[in-house]
């Protein structure tokens, strides 16, 4: 029979002393906590008794089973009885008061803890202070704040905030109900209990705020935007600021004019060039020095290094990765540097950002160029391959999209669009635009770009908001027209022909970097090239 263990009376004991003091510091009386307690510990002895009394009745059954009457019956008759004897404070009324008691102070009584927490946080502070215009403390802390932007967490029409018309007072029942209802989200001490009456229809507005710091402004008003915000309150400024409608904006009629007017820049700009589309790859030079069997790889190797790179630097990067792909090395070479000799890099530094660029780069080097990461590496690849839909958008797209002093920014960061929904959103209006225009999307986009850049460039400055023109270096003319340039400066710079120089490139035995590269592949072919070619080593 399975042995009979009587509950722990020292066990029992200490739980009862630690729950009462547990209770006591949650704000209960001593005796009520006590009370408490034990009331609790009696139902914890019960569900003790209850799985023991059942162990020992199954092995009752058990031993019936197999013959052993006597013992089979003593250990059911005395297993059902502990069971039962376990199961009797569940039966009376006072447990479940007790169970809720023992796992802590309720939610009504968590939210008078809040308001306690000083002379600030009182109902009869934040009562005075909504009266005089409005309020923010945060709960836990009882602090004020002096500065910052506070920016409300959920829309005007969610349930969780109070609004109260003008002939509705704001009273202690109000504030304690709405702390209760917002308990999780005040209990936080980046959140802030804000209240404001407005002044033209005496309404009385309560919500939980978020702070943010006096230089967050786009942060605080994304944040807005996504909360169904009109506005913000800065409060060192005492005054309030605009959230604008990201979505609305580049739907609307302004920004479709915004689009045409960079759209003529960029054309006339293209139109002085040799190539006069952006994109056009096929029958270019491109096509030229690498072969059409190697587009592929090409257009996903330029897409792949573009983000936050020039486009002059962006080619010649590429170069590099076309003489891998040739060669047949690894596209990826952690262990590479810059060799002496260079035209432009410092020697004994990386290629860059290849760490981050790994998983595109394998996926150009095998042509899968619809699974490249991104929306904008994706579009671009696809561009550069003649799909005449792509649209590529990058920072100057994003900076053409805002209007910061009416509170309309693109994302929580300058230059950024946010992949997935932001960029389709963006990508539908400027399709939507290109059509009235009479020219594909991939076109179109390329050339508001190149109006954004030229203005920015030239003017310091896009639709009232200032840049810094001179961070945007080197010419804004197509990639074809620009990898021109490169051949002919590289062979200048070694001595060669243009034709020689393609030659090289096309057999993967130079780069726009460097005529050949210490890897741990190349090192030795690096230095028997010395020997065999002049010593026109250069970058």
């Amino acid at each position: 029979m399975a042995e009979m263990r009587a509950y722990n009376p020292t066990l029992r004991q200490r739980m009862i002393d630690e729950t009462a003091a547990l209770l006591e510091k949650a704000g209960y009386s001593r005796s009520s906590a006590r009370a408490s307690a034990e009331r609790a510990s009696q139902v914890f002895g019960g569900i003790f008794d209850v799985q023991e009394g059942g162990m020992a009745a199954q092995e009752g059954t058990q031993e019936l089973s197999q013959g052993n009457i006597g013992r089979g019956l003593l250990d059911v008759s005395l297993g059902t009885l502990q069971a039962a004897a376990g199961a009797a404070p569940f039966l009376s009324k006072p447990v479940s008061a007790a169970v809720k008691v023992a796992r802590g102070p309720t939610k009504a009584q968590q939210a008078q803890q809040l308001l306690g927490t000083s002379e600030a946080t009182a109902p009869q502070a934040i009562m005075e202070a909504t009266e005089r215009g409005g309020y923010s403390v945060n709960l836990p802390t009882g602090s004020l704040p002096s500065e910052g932007l506070m920016m409300g967490k959920y829309s005007n029409i969610d349930p969780r905030n109070v609004v109260l018309e003008g002939d509705q007072p704001i009273s202690e029942s109000v504030i304690q109900s709405f702390v209760q209802k917002n308990l999780p989200a005040l209990q936080r001490q980046e959140n802030y209990l804000g209240t404001w009456r407005d002044p033209e229809t005496g309404k009385t507005y309560m919500d939980v705020s978020r702070r943010f710091s006096p230089t967050e402004v786009r942060q605080a008003t994304k944040f807005g935007e996504r909360t169904g915000q009109l506005a913000g309150y800065n409060v060192g400024k005492g005054e309030s600021f605009p959230v604008g409608n990201w979505e609305n904006f580049v739907n609307s009629p302004e920004f479709f004019d915004r689009m045409r007017e960079m759209e003529k820049v960029g054309r006339d700009y293209l139109n002085k060039h040799a190539s006069k589309e952006w994109w056009d790859m096929h029958g270019s030079s491109f096509e030229r020095v690498y072969g059409p069997q190697s587009l592929t790889q090409l257009a996903g190797f330029i897409a792949s290094t573009a983000p936050m790179s020039k486009p002059r630097e962006n080619l010649q990067t590429m170069s590099e990765y076309m003489r891998r792909f040739i060669k047949q090395e690894p596209i990826v070479q952690p262990d590479w540097r810059v060799p002496a000799g260079q035209m432009t890099r410092k020697e004994g530094t990386q290629i860059g950002n290849e760490t981050g660029r790994a998983a595109n780069l394998r996926k150009s080097e095998k042509g899968q160029l619809n699974d490249l990461l991104q929306d904008k590496v994706r579009e671009e690849a696809m561009a550069l391959m003649g799909d005449q839909s792509a649209v590529v958008l990058d920072r100057h797209w994003a900076r053409l999209a805002e209007d910061p002093v009416r509170g309309i920014f693109t994302a929580a960061q300058e230059g950024i669009i946010e992949p997935g929904k932001a960029y389709q959103i963006l990508k539908s209006s400027v399709t939507k635009a290109a059509q009235e225009a009479g020219r594909s999307p991939r076109d179109f986009s390329a050339d508001v770009w190149t109006g954004i850049r030229e203005t920015i460039k030239n003017k310091s400055e896009l639709f009232g908001q200032k840049y810094k023109g001179s961070a945007i270096g080197g010419e804004s003319k197509s990639y074809a027209d620009q990898f021109d340039d490169l051949i002919s400066d590289k062979a200048k710079f070694l001595g060669i022909t243009v034709k020689e120089m393609e030659d090289r490139l096309r057999k993967g035995d130079a780069t726009l970097l460097s005529v050949m590269l210490f890897t741990p592949i190349g090192a030795a072919a690096y230095s028997e090239y010395q020997n065999q070619q002049r010593g026109e080593i250069g970058l």
